[in-house]
């Protein structure tokens, strides 16, 4: 669970560092606040360890693990007409915070995007529109780091 904290982290920190956003959430239980956009949101999903190494039997194991995180970001449109555009420019921003520094947010990880949804429109109104990104997360989880 430590390695997987501090990739949450920053990641959280690239999410709010995209210029323009007035707020970021972990899994919240709220919808989108209309006050509060532009605005992102993000959701962990299931870890799940893919491979192990045992490293003797006396050592402790290590875990490739992997786990999801959707991303979703609203904005406030102008106009209706105007909603999707602005959302595809805040995406770019996005996009670019994300990935700045590449796509390893702790030693030993790296993330892959592997979906996009269909835009969203949450029952806020005021030309709200938003969209997730499926990330991809694989890290190793070293547990001899709990004992040192």
């Amino acid at each position: 669970m430590l390695e997987r904290e501090l990739i949450i982290q920053e990641l959280w920190r690239r999410l709010a560092a995209v210029p323009g956003v007035a707020y970021t959430a972990r899994n919240p239980k709220a919808e989108p606040s209309v006050d509060n956009m532009p605005c992102i949101q993000f959701f962990e999903l299931d870890d799940k360890p893919e491979k192990h190494d045992h490293r003797g039997a006396t050592a402790y194991p290590a875990y490739r693990r992997t786990f999801q995180v959707v991303v979703e970001a609203f904005v406030k449109g102008s106009s209706d007409a105007a909603a999707s555009k602005e959302l595809g420019e805040f995406m770019q921003a996005v996009k670019k915070s994300l990935y700045t520094g590449g796509n390893v947010l702790h030693p030993n990880s790296f993330f892959l995007e592997t979906e996009m949804s269909r835009m969203l429109r949450p029952p806020v109104g005021d030309n709200v529109i938003g969209v997730g990104i499926v990330l991809t997360i694989q890290y190793v989880e070293d547990i001899s780091k709990l004992f040192t």
